[in-house]
């Protein structure tokens, strides 16, 4: 790989293109499955890490390594062709490589060259960047709720007076108020940062180089597994682990997890090889469903003796998928926060017990598989109630377990004032979310448009739903949020208002538009 004088190694062991150079994005996709080592190309100076993407400067080339985990090299070290950058998410990752040129030689020639004037910093606002990684903004000065954490390649805007807070910068117990590019304010300590030296006009973050974008899918349903190419361009599919129910013979209560896991299996491998992760929920149909419990009756004693046997149903289906690359995040129990009043496909659990739930099985799946990405089942009680649940949770468990992210199910949120944003906006719910656990993403792994299924005359609207509602994400909650995944696929799948309709056609705008986002 390479061009005249400059060669790369490849960053992966696999040695393998899994999706060839896009001159659009000037992306090449290098299969890496994940946990798999992914290691520096060349040698050269980091200069910008997120939580997966890092970008290392070597000579005039900037590399960029996108869809990594657990990075580790900081901004500003050094590193040597084949170190350690962290480890793939899976199934691949993304590499890019920009060259620095001098634009003059490009520029036209004229009688009497004049210097082009450098643009200063404005002279009514002050700009500031951190000084180190993980500076935390807060809600409001010394023990605020943490927002977001920022580091070095951030950069802040004051918005307090600039004479005052020129004054706090680098000193120890004062704190100045700030906005960062994605347009979230807050409090950070005076002592972590410094003045920003760097161009104007400010760069734009850098756009998330992995799409976020999923669909939930029903292997048990005929519309609800389609053919990958249909998929393609979405990042994510959700599916669920189903023990309880044998297709051969339409029977529930199995609990034949390898039985399973062959069924599941080949489904699962053409999302896989198409370059879509997979998200596997394992809810009370991975083990209880058939197997004589009474939910509504369920109390702390009876959710400690089924909790363990679920544990050990989760840990038994890690260790068959463990290696084989097919499923990039397990998420425990779905919409535990209901309220048992209105539970209907849902098994709602007290957050005592439920945060028993999550560290029996966090810790069992560690035991046979210490890299997939765990996350909790999607609340439904939106940033105040589901939030507050999500803290009761974390309470319940020991501080040396924790799930990898948080998730929701963000139905009735969007763009403020739109007819399907009818529960408020989005960005409260990241907003509220994210400062739960600060430094962990937020993942949708459900939402949609329900109860409105057939309904041809509302697709326009769902179309400018969807296209809003990510836009959000994009443009201000990019490092923020994991994932967000439709339901569902097609009418038919419970009551999701489906891409494709119960005819197995398109529904367009809609269809077009989502697998493009």
């Amino acid at each position: 790989m390479g061009g005249s004088n400059f060669a790369l190694q490849w960053p992966s062991d696999s040695g393998k293109v899994t999706v060839p150079y896009d001159a659009a994005t000037g992306v090449v996709r290098i299969a890496a499955a994940a946990g798999a080592t992914v290691k520096a190309a060349a040698a050269g100076k980091v200069v910008t890490v997120t939580a997966d993407r890092i970008e290392i400067a070597s000579d005039s080339y900037l590399l960029i390594y996108g869809n990594l985990r657990k990075v580790t090299p900081t901004v500003g070290q050094a590193v040597n062709a084949g170190d350690s950058l962290g480890e793939s998410a899976g199934p691949d990752i993304s590499l890019a490589v920009r060259q620095t040129i001098d634009p003059t030689p490009l520029l036209p020639s004229t009688p009497v060259p004049a210097p082009a004037p450098i643009p200063g910093t404005p002279q009514t606002k002050l700009y500031l960047s951190p000084n180190t990684s993980g500076v935390r903004i807060r809600e409001k000065p010394v023990d605020g709720n943490p927002l977001l954490s920022v580091g070095t390649s951030d950069v802040l805007e004051v918005i307090e007076p600039i004479d005052a807070a020129r004054k706090k910068i680098g000193v120890n117990g004062e704190w100045i108020n700030v906005k960062t590019q994605t347009g979230i304010s807050g409090f950070s300590a005076g002592q972590f940062l410094q003045e920003y030296t760097g161009p104007f006009p400010i760069p734009a973050p850098a756009p998330a180089l992995t799409g976020i974008t999923g669909m939930n899918l029903d292997m048990n349903n005929p519309l609800g597994h389609p053919v990958a190419d249909r998929l393609k361009g979405i990042g994510w599919i959700r599916v669920k682990f189903n023990v309880s129910f044998n297709p051969a013979n339409n029977t529930y209560g199995n609990t034949d997890v390898n039985a399973a896991f062959n069924r599941m299996r080949p489904m699962l491998q053409p999302y896989v090889n198409a370059g879509i992760k997979v998200l596997m929920v394992f809810t009370h149909q991975l083990y209880g469903e058939g197997a004589g419990y009474n939910w509504p009756q369920m109390d702390s004693g009876r959710w400690n003796e089924f909790i363990p046997k679920y544990a050990d149903y989760a840990k038994r289906t890690a260790a068959l998928f463990a290696g084989t690359g097919l499923v990039q995040c397990y998420q425990i129990w779905n919409e535990q926060d209901t309220p048992p009043a209105i539970a209907r496909a849902a098994v709602p659990i007290p957050a005592k017990d439920y945060g028993n739930m999550l560290t029996q099985t966090i810790r069992a799946i560690r035991s046979v598989d210490s890299k997939t990405t765990i996350i909790t089942g999607g609340h439904t009680g939106g940033p105040d109630a589901g939030g507050a649940y999500a803290r009761a949770t974390l309470a319940a468990m020991p501080p040396d377990v924790r799930p990898d992210g948080l998730a929701s199910h963000p139905y009735g949120r969007g763009v403020s004032g739109h007819k399907f944003s009818n529960f408020g906006p989005l960005d409260e719910e990241i907003r509220k979310y994210s400062v739960i656990m600060p430094g962990k993403p937020v993942w949708f792994t459900e939402w949609g448009v329900l109860d409105r299924q057939g309904d041809n005359s509302v697709v326009g609207d769902v179309t400018t739903y969807v296209t809003g509602f990510v836009n959000i994400i994009k443009s201000q909650f990019a490092s923020q949020v994991a994932a967000a995944m439709w339901y569902a696929w097609a009418d038919g799948m419970d009551n999701g208002y489906g891409l494709v309709a119960a005819n197995d056609q398109p529904k367009q705008p809609l269809y077009q538009k989502f697998i493009t986002l």
